[in-house]
């Protein structure tokens, strides 16, 4: 018997929960229908429950394995609930559903996007469910099926008939019709009826019908499943079955459930066309008879013509008035002419078929359409044929409707009567059983079922009956529990029973208990209230009233629950039956947790308890079940399982838990434990023996010396005293035990385990090895000793004895335990082929592996032996260097053959590492990946034991600086880069995101901040729009000055200026006020220009709230006159009227551009909610922000309705902002919807015979360049030439085209040159167009050519206002037709038309061209030109004809006659310009030096210009005009730097204000703060990019004629300034600490890709970086400086997968993860100079460090070191309180010899002197524990220093263990053999360096040096002659005890030194050596032990010791 935990009461959580839950609140209220009395009263019955509330639930375990999650149902009501099972306060609601009508039934279910992905023609239908799942709640009503999935979503399916039941299936759902008696009663013959199952395998898929294949295995045709008499018992999705109950034949049939084959559907369809079923099925009308049919049936006969069911419909359906409308809706929709006589009442939904997919009405209206008048009061309905007219034509026969599922039969149970219920169970040894619970007969059948081997179908074989009330399957113990006939309860596993369960805590006690009484050891912990049996007053019978039951048990119960106990009265009464043995059934199980429903209604939820606790009973028991036969293996988890908790035992330590597994599987084997030896040294567990041994006698007063003995030979004593003394450093005190009398036990050999001895002993000597390899496991090593020695003993394995004896020589003794198997029977047994006769030893052979042998494979248990099996794939691929791509497991692993072929253990590891592979790794690079394959985490290395994991740690340690860049997360994580992980992450990140949107060309964030505190004076009027700027990155980027804050003064707009004018004494106070109003009007024009700047600067830096309108600055015109401050406005001058317009479109653009484009919740109703709402809000700033939204890509998400309404509207503003802004959205797509938009607003492009709209001229001019934003880089050939000829747009017809024609001729120009833009060369397609010769015509003039087609007519009548002749205007069409052919023909060196461009060479021909179209010609030029530009001055003059030359600055008297010096100046100024622009243009965004150069000297030059006379000679417009341009060049190549320098001269050009300034207009201002906004591009995050369609961008935005005034939009839309956004590029490289999230500096090494003119180019920089354009880069290195770095390296290289990420983490704006290393400073951040310069000598200095003073590991900075410092304790240098802490040393002379050689080292021995000395004075501290704390230091200082903390551990081991060997501790003989490891992994790991980097060498992996490994050769050795000092001081004491050793004489006793010293020096078995004669001749004992293989160093040792004298 066992016993459970106390049972506790169970109250569903759903129904204390709809306590409080407010019921059908919500819900539409009820529909008024006229209805005949008698419905109404059947409705009022219907809401009456007869049977008080009927309420149910369900359990599942949670997918986080901790919690249970509950779906409760009471009537309309659904409660989802989650949380710990029955700990009160810790469930949470997750969801309440109510529904309209009763909900009757509930489930989980998982379905799958694609369920039914068709596949190709021939191919197989897939087995497992296709697409990512959709884990949903299925909640069906009588008529409707709410499916609701976690995403959120909801979805509603009308149900075409009633049903009985709803199943979850692997693939959905699987519903059961309800089949209605009267069809049972008369059934149709067989090929007439409808199916009974169906699939729905998503929710917005249809209802159909199943098929099944009866026969062996499904051999029989498909049919469709329409037998009446089966129903479904049960369905489990993994294996996919379900169990069908056939009345007829009372049989249960399993079959297997899987998808429908594509053959088998056009079978069941093709032959069952002719039958009725099929009609049936295909004709929408037969599922409305089967529908109204059913319910009317079930309502009253009589009304089963007229009346509807009554039907409700969920709380989705929208509710009309009556049911008439409803019903009408979609009258004719879904009836076929056949149907239309019928005169059955119609269900819509039930007429749904192939025809129309649920998905053509949506989720919610799906129900809207179909269901029938769904009322809450159903009337009678009248056939409503008369409807049935309209769509009749439309309606084609329907298709059938298509199987998705398929049965296949797979066993057939006959059995006596239905199962009520089924469930799948697995025994303990793995065996699988299908279990049926026929309750009528008392019994279930458990049919035993296997996978076939292809585990592609089932196998059922043996079947075995269990007499059971009821049961069910308990996963966590791989048991079911079940009521027995006699109602108590036990556990089986499969049909073998385990035992009873004693029930604690039920009401009354369980009457089994009395046979059991006379059994039981009733300890004192039985006496709780609660199990206490003999107490009468606890056993209530129904003779007393009801009233008086025990309080605790009255809360739970129900009305119902009285009511039965009143009727059930006649099972109560009988007083002497208790009512206890009454559990009546199970329900609800999870892991370990049951529900027991008790006799008087109430649950209580008992938890079982688990089968081990500690790892290494867990352990043993997995080996034994996997060495053992089955029925051995059943017997013992059963025998264990009862033994460990049966009553009375409690919870458990590890060694309690040990010793009764040992004790139970020694007796299972047959041995006598009484009276074995096994004197565990542990705590013993048989506490209640010593209890009750007290009360035998009376304790004498007095003590004895007895009493100590008695202590001292305590098994606790044992176990803890050694540990205690050493620590305490005391001596070690024992008692000599006299020896024993030994009793010998006799051992039955007829023990169910005795024959299968050997192979218990060699799976248990497995676990053991395994144990070693882990830290925390070696504890359980001692336990485990002592059983092996007592086995080995008696199977006489002396082999295993000694290496017992060796590992644990104070437990074990060396001839062993006596033994207790006689020879004889010993020599009976037998062995499997694995046994061997020399026990497998772990760390010998990793030792042996690390020392370059290969020994043999070693052997494992599979899924036992992980560690094992793990660590010696490492050590071996790394030993043999072999590939990892197939791993020879057989040559380094022997998996031991099991008893029972069990298919679920897999033999190999199957190691995907193809593509992480380069194809040479290094060696440490395939020891991490192979790692990370195999599972291990960081933390399972830190457990491994110290000697083990060094190799493992070595590796990581030397990929850590320059990893492979294609290795998956987790093996970035092993080698601790967490910055790596973070890219990777974001790379993966990406590509899943690459596939969903369409790509914008960036997708930058915006980089979450700390919260700023935000002062509440700063009030909405004060904002400058510029307050979201990254200012952390901006206080890295420029720390030293405070440019920022300078920008921002600059761009402000919002506050109202300064006006600084001084009365003078003669003017008037009125005079005055006009003076103020200029200067302010002066002001005021600079203010205008502000927000163009403002948008750059501002560019995609916030992320909008979404609830709030986005916030747009004043654009302030007013002034203040200081000193009182009082507002000054435009009221008393004139002012041009509106000149605010386009200033305030330019705000609200500026406004939009803030939004980063990324920002995913921006759709169409946050654009319109943003719409002006009242008149004062201004329209214009609205139409800025539209059109910013464009540039930054938002627009796509604007409805067509709401653009319809904005162009409605008629604002012209408007118009133009939303069509640049969806030209831009959608740019280079040939959007059709697109094109058709602009084509209204283009004549060109709409047909001759259209409507004459009146378009205003800007937003044709919008229009047009739209055109060519959506046509960009297609080469379109209609757009070309509709383009091509409306650069020559004649002016007319009558007033039309006849202002400001110069933008539209631009922009045509401009449009041409995006469509074609650089495809001059290749413009084969267009050579009937004459492309370049018509635009030559237009930049050069000539005749016009005569119009054709639709304009011919067009323009007969010709303008009214402007007389144009029969000449071309070049005025007009030259600058279009200009940069149109630069754009075509961009880089196409094409010398033929680049003379075209060239100036013309003399006076004459000079004076034809207008000056300003000699810059155009010369950037054109430039354009064609593209690769000959170069940055120089040279390059630039060479523009310059000679003519211009000779006479420009030449004046006065030089002068010569005849030649005009106003156009030469003007000519040489503008040509220099125009080159002055290409060059700004081909190094926009590069910051190159030379560029810079040669810009800042022309801008210099023409600065000073401006202020002497020669500026007259040209005209100061025209210098001014030179001036910006070549001001905006400087800032396009300076983009994204601040450059200082720039923004001095800006500072300057700005303050140009006011009447002695006259030239310096609007335009001059709008470029000034251009180059501003250029210079802080995106708050300093952006620069500009010079790819085809940047460069086409920018020549737009900076096109070099200005506007003179705010209004001026004749010669280019000012609009189209704001194009810079598509040349804009994120390039900013921000370092961002990986651990604390800060922004920081790093440095970067940029290198530059080879090209004809530089090579090897690169520079080094301080990040946070703008890096040059990614094309022109081969590789970016971060802190690839290994000397010199503070962060961890990371390399981008243009030639790998690496480069997208580094372009991944740029275009999103993420910041770079970088890790700062162990014990650095960040820059800027370190104390003091000084300092850091030490630490950092120090932490380079390659030599070892042997002697390091406590205060030095000051200097090493990082938090790790303070930790040390406290650790080591301060900086005295050898601290003593701490030392012994830490070091839990011992003053032990031997230590202090041993501790004292870790100073012997190459340097000269004064280091030794100097701490001893000073010692001295320190209370005589003995020389050991210096030297100890030393050795401390050191290795601490060492490790922090060079950052490979990891290492630290492994250390402090190794030490430790040197002093507990000296100790002799009970683990000294591990901790030996980690010292030894430690020793030779050294070797091993230089040797493995070696190895790797001369294969290294040749590539270029090898920068900044490689790493040493992290353990020098020089500790090892320190260490390992340590070792040997100790061993050489013991050998006199044991030098006879190793001579007898070697020679066998094993009988005697043997001390812990001697075994020790055997260990240390390698030495032998005696076995081997087995020639006596030999030990007196030194060179025949050197033959026999070379033969026995013994190290050449042990035999030195030996030579010695036998020949010493």
């Amino acid at each position: 018997m066992i016993s459970c935990g106390d049972a506790q009461e169970y109250v569903p959580f759903g129904r204390e929960y709809l306590c409080y839950h407010p019921g059908d609140v919500g819900l539409p209220p009820p529909r008024p229908s006229p209805a005949p009395p008698h419905l109404d009263l059947m409705r009022q019955l219907d809401t009456v429950s007869i049977n008080g509330s009927k309420d149910w639930w369900e359990l599942r375990h949670s997918s986080d394995g901790l919690t249970e999650e509950e779906l409760y149902v009471c009537g309309p009501t659904v409660v989802w609930s989650r949380g710990q099972a029955g700990s009160a306060g810790s469930r949470q609601v997750i969801k309440c559903m109510t529904c309209d009508s009763t909900v009757q039934h509930v489930m989980f279910a998982t379905f799958y996007t694609y369920p039914d992905q068709p596949p190709l023609l021939g191919e197989a239908v897939p087995e497992e469910p296709t697409g990512d799942c959709l884990p949903s709640i299925c909640v069906a009503e009588s008529d409707s099926l709410n499916i609701f999935t976690e995403d959120g979503d909801d979805c509603s399916v009308a149900l075409p008939f009633p049903v009985r039941r709803v199943w979850p299936i692997k693939y959905g759902i699987l519903l059961e019709r309800q089949v209605p008696a009267s069809e049972l009663a008369s059934p149709k013959p067989e090929g007439e009826r409808l199916p009974i199952f169906y699939s729905l395998l998503h929710p917005l898929d249809e209802i159909n019908p199943l098929i099944y294949r009866a026969g062996y295995s499904g051999s029989a045709r498909p049919a469709f499943m329409s037998d009446l008499s089966q129903q479904a018992v049960f369905m489990s999705q993994d294996p996919s079955i379900c169990i069908l109950y056939n009345s007829s034949s009372s049989s249960h049939t399993i079959w297997k459930i899987r998808r429908a084959k594509l053959e088998e559907n056009n079978f069941v369809l093709q032959s069952n066309m002719s039958s009725p079923a099929s009609c049936l099925l295909s004709n929408p009308g037969s599922f409305a008879q089967l529908h109204s049919y059913t319910h009317g049936h079930s309502l009253s006969q009589s009304h089963s013509h007229g009346a509807s069911p009554v039907n409700q419909a969920s709380t989705h359906t929208p509710t009309p008035t009556s049911s008439r409308t409803k019903s009408s809706i979609f009258p004719n929709m879904l009836t076929t002419p056949k149907a239309q006589q019928s005169q059955a009442p119609r269900n819509h939904m039930a007429m749904l078929s192939r025809t129309q997919s649920p998905s053509v009405f949506g989720g919610q209206n799906l129900r809207l359409a179909m269901s029938p008048s769904p009322s809450r009061s159903p009337g009678p309905r009248t056939p409503r044929s008369s409807q049935y007219t309209s769509l009749n034509e439309t309606l084609t026969e329907p298709e059938p409707l298509v199987p998705d599922i398929c049965l296949d039969h797979l066993w057939t149970d006959h059995s006596l009567a239905r199962a009520t219920k089924a469930f799948l169970t697995e025994d303990s040894v793995g065996q699988k059983y299908l279990c049926l619970m026929l309750s009528q007969a008392g019994m279930l059948r458990c049919i035993k079922y296997d996978y076939t081997n292809d585990k592609s179908s089932l196998i059922f074989g043996s079947i075995a009956s269990v007499i059971a009330k009821d049961a069910l399957p308990v996963k966590a113990l791989h048991m079911m529990i079940v009521v027995d006939g006699s109602s108590s309860v036990s556990l089986y596993t499969g049909p073998v029973h385990v035992s009873r369960i004693n029930l604690c805590g039920l009401p009354t006690f369980n009457s089994s208990l009395f046979r059991d009484f006379s059994s039981l050891n009733i300890s004192s912990r039985l006496h709780s209230p609660s199990t206490t049996p003999l107490r009468r007053s606890s056993l209530f019978t129904s003779s007393r009233p009801s009233s008086s039951l025990d309080a605790k048990f009255e809360v739970g119960l129900s009305p119902v629950i009285t009511e039965k106990s009143h009727m059930d009265g006649s099972f109560t009464d009988d007083p002497s039956l208790p009512l206890s043995s009454s559990i009546v059934s199970l329900r609800d199980p999870s892991d370990t947790k049951v529900t027991l429903e008790h006799a008087n209604g109430n649950f209580y939820r008992i938890t079982l308890p688990e089968i081990a606790s500690s790892p290494v009973v867990k352990h043993s028991l997995a080996a034994l079940k996997y060495v053992l036969p089955r029925e051995p293996a059943l017997q013992l988890v059963n025998k264990w399982y009862s033994t460990r908790n049966a009553p009375g035992s409690g919870d458990f330590s590890p060694q309690g838990e040990w010793t009764m597994f040992s004790m139970m599987l020694l007796s299972m084997i047959g041995y006598d434990t009484d009276k074995l030896a096994l004197t565990c040294p542990v705590e013993s567990s048989d506490s209640c023996n010593t209890l009750v041994a007290t009360k035998k006698f009376r304790a004498a007063e007095s003590g004895s010396d007895n009493d100590w003995e008695y202590m001292l030979s305590s098994p606790f004593h044992m176990a803890a005293g050694n540990s205690l003394s050493e620590m305490l450093g005391l001596q070690k005190v024992g008692v000599m035990q006299k020896p024993k009398e030994v009793n010998k036990g006799t051992v039955h050999t007829r023990s169910p385990l005795f024959s299968h001895l050997p192979a218990i002993f060699f799976a248990l000597h497995l676990v053991y090895e395994e144990f070693k390899l882990n830290i925390l496991n070696w504890e359980f090593c001692s336990l485990l000793v002592t059983c092996l020695d007592q086995l080995a003993s008696d199977l006489r394995l002396t082999q295993y004895l000694h290496h017992y004896w060796r590992d644990f020589p104070t437990v074990c003794p060396l001839h062993g335990p006596p033994s207790q198997v006689p020879l004889e029977e010993a020599k009976k047994l037998t062995y499997a082929s694995y046994f061997t006769e020399k026990p497998p030893h772990v760390l010998a052979h990793l030792y042996a592996i690390m020392g370059g042998i290969e020994p043999e494979p070693f052997p494992y248990i599979p899924e036992v032996c992980t560690t094992t099996k793990n660590l010696m794939l490492l050590y071996s691929v790394a030993a043999a260097d072999c590939g990892l791509q197939n791993i020879p497991m057989e040559r380094f692993l022997k998996q031991i053959s099991s008893s029972n072929v069990k298919p679920f253990f897999s033999a190999d590891v199957s190691l995907n590492l193809q593509n992480y592979c380069e194809n040479n790794p290094k060696i440490h690079e395939k020891i991490v990946l192979l790692t990370d394959q195999l599972g291990l985490t960081v933390r399972d290395i830190q457990l491994l034991s110290p000697g083990v994991s060094l190799v493992l740690m070595n590796a990581q340690h030397l990929c850590r600086t320059w990893p492979p860049q294609n290795w998956p997360a987790s093996a970035y994580h092993l080698i601790h880069r967490p910055d790596l992980v973070a890219h990777r992450e974001e790379d993966a990140k990406n590509e899943n995101d690459s596939g969903k949107k369409p790509k914008d060309p960036f997708n930058i964030k915006v980089r979450m901040q700390e919260e700023k505190k935000v002062s509440q004076s700063s009030t909405k009027e004060e904002e400058d729009g510029m307050e979201t700027l990254d200012t952390d990155m901006l206080a890295l980027r420029w720390r030293e000055d405070q440019r920022i804050a300078e920008v921002r003064r600059m761009l402000c707009s919002s506050r109202a200026v300064t006006i600084s004018a001084v009365q003078r004494p003669e003017v008037s106070d009125h005079d005055f006020l006009e003076e103020q109003e200029r200067h302010l009007y002066a002001l005021c024009i600079r203010t205008m220009s502000l927000p163009i700047g403002r948008g750059m600067f501002t560019l995609f830096t916030s992320s909008p709230i979404i609830t709030e309108t986005l916030p747009i600055p004043k654009l302030n015109l007013s002034g203040k006159a200081p000193p009182r401050g009082t507002t000054i406005d435009l009221s008393n001058i004139e002012v041009p009227p509106n000149m605010d317009m386009w200033p305030h479109f330019h705000n609200g653009v500026a406004a939009g551009l803030k939004i980063a484009p990324n920002c995913g919740e921006i759709d169409s109703t946050w654009i319109v909610y943003n719409k002006p709402k009242g008149s004062l809000d201004n329209p214009t700033e609205h139409a800025g922000f539209l059109m910013a939204l464009g540039l930054n890509g938002h627009l796509r998400n604007l409805a067509t309705v709401n653009m319809h309404d904005y162009l409605a509207r008629g604002h012209e503003m408007t118009c133009v902002g939303l069509l640049l802004g969806i030209s831009v959205a959608k740019r280079g797509t040939l959007d059709i919807q697109t094109t058709k938009l602009l084509s209204v607003h283009l004549e060109c492009l709409l047909p001759p015979t259209s409507t004459e709209l009146d378009v205003p001229h800007t937003v044709q001019v919008a229009a047009i360049i739209g055109v060519g934003l959506v046509y960009q880089d297609t080469a379109h050939r209609h757009m070309a030439e509709v383009l091509l000829q409306e650069i020559g747009r004649p002016p007319g017809p009558e007033m039309e085209n006849s202002n400001d024609r110069e933008s539209y001729s631009l922009a045509a120009g401009l449009a041409l040159g995006l469509v074609l833009f650089g495809r001059g060369g290749e413009a084969a397609g267009f050579t009937d167009l004459n492309i370049a010769g018509e635009l030559y015509h237009y930049i050069e003039g000539g005749h016009k050519k005569p119009l054709f087609g639709i304009h011919k007519d067009k323009y007969k009548s010709p303008s009214y206002q402007i007389k144009e002749g029969d000449c071309v205007n070049i005025d007009v069409t030259a600058p279009g037709a200009t940069l149109a052919l630069g754009m075509i023909y961009f880089q196409s060196n094409n010398k033929a038309i680049a003379e075209w461009m060239l100036a013309p060479s003399t006076p004459y021909l000079l004076d034809q061209v207008r000056p300003d179209f000699l810059l155009l010609r010369t950037v054109a030029l430039g354009l064609i030109m593209w690769d000959s530009v170069m940055p120089t001055s040279q390059w630039i003059e060479s523009h310059v004809p000679l003519t211009v030359l000779t006479h420009v600055h030449r004046g006065g008297n030089q002068s010569t006659p005849g030649i005009d010096y106003e156009s030469m100046h003007q000519a040489y100024y503008n040509i220099l310009a125009g080159a002055c622009m290409v060059i700004g243009l081909k190094f926009a965004g590069s910051s190159n030096s030379e560029a810079f150069q040669i810009l800042w000297k022309y801008t210099r030059m023409f600065t000073n210009f401006t202020k002497r006379s020669v500026a007259e000679l040209a005209g100061k417009s025209t210098i001014e005009t030179c001036l910006n341009v070549i001001l905006l060049s400087l800032s396009m190549v300076m983009a994204g730097t601040g450059d200082l320098d720039v923004l001095r001269i800006i500072r300057y050009l700005r303050s140009r204000v006011g009447p002695s300034n006259s030239t310096v207009g609007y335009g001059s201002h709008l470029t000034i703060h251009m180059a501003l906004g250029f210079l802080y591009l995106g708050g300093g995050r952006f620069s500009l990019g010079t790819s085809n369609m940047a460069i086409a961008a920018l020549l737009i935005a900076c096109f070099p004629k200005f506007p003179t005034h705010s209004n001026d939009n004749r010669y280019h839309l000012q609009a189209l300034r704001h194009l810079y956004v598509l040349a804009a590029e994120p390039r900013l490289l921000m370092p961002v600490d990986v651990d604390t999230g800060r922004l920081c500096q790093v440095n970067v090494t940029v290198r530059f890709s080879d090209t004809h003119q530089y090579k090897n180019q690169s520079y080094e920089a301080m990040a946070p970086l703008m890096l040059p354009e990614l094309s022109k880069l081969s590789q970016v290195i971060i802190e690839g400086d290994a000397a010199n770095h503070r962060y961890w390296p990371v390399r981008f290289s243009s030639q790998n997968k690496t480069w997208s990420v580094l372009e991944t983490i740029l275009r999103s704006g993420e910041g770079l993860s970088v890790k700062l290393k162990d014990g650095r400073y960040p820059y800027g951040d370190a104390p003091s100079g000084f300092q850091v310069q030490l630490a950092h000598l120090l932490t380079q200095d390659k030599s070892a460090r042997w002697t390091m003073k406590g205060c030095v590991l000051e200097e090493v900075s990082g938090c790790s070191a303070r930790l040390v410092s406290t650790l080591v304790g301060g900086s005295s240098p050898f601290p003593a309180s701490s030392a012994a802490s830490i070091s839990s040393s011992s003053r032990v002379p031997s230590a202090a010899t041993i501790s004292s050689s870790s100073r012997v080292s190459s340097t000269s021995s004064t280091t030794t002197t100097t701490s001893t000395s000073t010692s001295a004075s320190h209370l005589k501290l003995d020389d050991g524990e210096a030297a100890f704390t030393q050795a401390l230091v050191t290795i601490i200082y060492e490790y922090l220093s060079v950052g490979k903390p990891q290492a630290i551990t492994n250390w402090l081991a190794a030490l430790q263990g040197v002093r507990r060997v000296s100790v002799l501790s009970q683990r000294a003989g591990l901790l030996l053999w980690q010292v030894k490891l430690i020793a030779r992994a050294a070797h091993f790991l230089h040797h493995l360096t070696g190895s790797s980097s001369e294969s290294a060498a040749s590539s270029e992996e090898s920068i900044g040096g490689e790493p040493s490994p992290l353990i020098s050769a020089e500790q090892a050795l320190s260490l390992n002659k340590r070792l040997e000092l100790l061993t050489d001081t013991w050998l006199e004491e044991v030098r006879d005890e190793i001579v007898r050793y070697l020679k066998g004489e094993t009988e005697k006793q043997y001390s812990a030194k001697c075994s020790f010293t055997l260990v240390m020096r390698d030495l032998p078995l005696p076995v081997n050596l087995n020639e006596p004669e030999g030990w007196s001749d030194p060179l025949a004992l050197h033959a026999a032990l070379h033969r026995a293989r013994v190290p050449s160093a042990a035999i030195s040792a030996l030579s010695k010791m036998l020949f010493q004298s």
